[in-house]
């Protein structure tokens, strides 16, 4: 699979590159405008300022480098550049990582109990409780508060703001005691009767062990860690460390946000740069994925896509109304031509797994190879030219061509009240895998089944396309 990059640096990203200076940077910016490789490009500067000083001062240690990534997927994909960025050896020390994997060598390789067990018993504990009407939404709300509060700091849930987690359904400070006394400290106190921990523990534990002083530090899609992660990572810098954080609280997934302060880090705005040129999307696909997003709540650190950013124009969206196999192959028949001229398309759907089967039935027939990028750990470097993954694993990817065929109401379920937390989510998500297109988006769905995030869109910013 071709990796695509911006290998000449832009104005915007000049200025980032000429900061080399000790302490914590944040480069904000929306989808396409270029923050990982910015990042990256910084990296290899700092790298090699870094190799000067230690061989100016004689330190003997050797350079310290930590690159932390959202998901394994999107590990591969920045492994494969950060290789081209940084030459590791006895010099310079490159890791490139998950957080969660990161953590977990720290803790000695520790038996975690799988997520999807971990989030069952939550949900159990939670009807039990009385919270079955809105089991998804309180099943986030108890894994944000776990992951925004250490362990013997919980009490504070119950007066501070809750931020990121939408309006509705309404959590009072009646329900946040409910939350913290009824179903907590049940699951605390049965995961300790198991024997069990959870990855959120992970996150506590790494926080404590013996810092590993990493001099250079990057770390992508931060809007998507929890504060315990984030706090994991400030417990392993040098004092003169020089820490990059990249993030768009826009394209927010998983409702981890929390206040810097909270971490002990003080945001000042000499430490902030916005990247507001978008180099990957054309007007039409910033268009449409930003009528996705109108009126979401925003907070300091949002970036929202503007097609006044882009300088490349395209063809506009399909919306494509039909039966899946209907709308696989117009898709498939609509970027056919772009294949014979090398183009990468990446093939998305919110949940993935048994849906992909007639996928790549379907691929097999035509005689189109493919690779699967959810959850592997190494890019593919062989000449696949179409990729199928889920929405959330295509995070911080980028294709010539997306399509997200199948978008119907049974794989983006969500409360009903205005303002759910769970629709602005899916809103968000969705978003950000239209924003992983250069060239063409197409999405399809059943009619009678469409998802709520159909109606999203603005009718002018797409053509509507019926088949079958």
């Amino acid at each position: 699979m071709r990796v695509l990059k911006n290998i000449r640096p832009t104005p915007e990203q000049l200025v980032i590159l000429g900061d080399d200076g000790a302490g914590f940077r944040l480069i904000r910016g929306a989808a396409g405008s270029g923050k990982t490789t910015t990042a990256l490009m910084r990296l290899r500067q700092l790298c090699s300022s870094r190799l000067a000083r230690k061989a100016r001062l004689g330190f003997p240690e050797p350079v310290r480098v930590l690159v932390l990534t959202f998901n394994r997927t999107l590990r591969g994909y920045v492994n494969h550049l950060a290789a081209e960025q940084v030459h590791t050896s006895e010099d310079v020390h490159l890791t490139v990582e998950t957080f969660s994997r990161w953590a977990w060598g720290l803790c000695g390789w520790r038996r975690v109990t799988d997520q999807s067990l971990m989030r069952t018993l939550i949900r159990r504990l939670l009807s039990e409780a009385g919270f079955a009407d809105h089991l998804e939404y309180f099943t986030d709300e108890v894994q944000y508060l776990l992951g925004r509060f250490q362990p013997d700091d919980r009490g504070r849930y119950l007066r501070v703001r809750r931020t990121g987690r939408g309006r509705a359904p309404a959590v009072t400070r009646p329900t946040r005691h409910r939350l913290l006394t009824d179903v907590i400290a049940r699951y605390e106190r049965e995961k300790r009767r198991r024997g069990e921990v959870d990855w959120n523990d992970i996150a506590c534990e790494a926080a404590k062990v013996s810092g590993q002083g990493y001099d250079v530090v990057v770390v992508d899609e931060t809007q998507d860690l929890s504060a315990n992660q984030v706090r994991a990572v400030l417990a392993h810098l040098k004092s003169d460390h020089t820490t990059t954080l990249i993030m768009d609280a826009m394209q927010r997934i998983y409702p981890q946000a929390f206040l810097w302060r909270e971490v002990g880090l003080i945001v000042r705005p000499k430490m902030v740069f916005t990247l507001k040129e978008n180099h990957r999307n054309t007007v039409q696909i910033a268009r449409f994925a930003a009528s996705v997003v109108q009126e979401l709540p925003q907070d300091e650190d949002t970036v929202v896509p503007d097609p006044k950013a882009c300088r490349r124009h395209g063809p506009r969206p399909e919306v494509i109304v039909g039966r899946y196999s209907d709308q696989l192959s117009h898709m498939l028949d609509r970027v056919q031509p772009f294949l014979a001229e090398g183009d990468t398309v990446a093939i998305l759907h919110p949940r993935g797994g048994g849906w992909f089967n007639f996928t790549r039935t379907t691929l097999g027939r035509r005689k189109l190879n493919f690779c699967e990028l959810t959850r592997e750990r190494d890019w593919p470097t062989g000449s696949e030219q179409i990729a199928l993954s889920t929405i959330h694993s295509g995070k911080g990817l980028e294709f010539d061509h997306v399509l997200l065929p199948g978008l119907n109401q049974e794989v983006t379920p969500h409360g009903a009240e205005v303002g759910d937390g769970t629709l602005d989510s899916l809103r968000r998500l969705l978003a950000m895998g239209i924003g992983r297109a250069r060239t063409t988006v197409s999405v399809g769905y059943k009619p009678g089944e469409q998802s709520t995030l159909i109606g999203f869109f603005d009718p002018t910013t797409y053509d509507l396309v019926e088949v079958g």
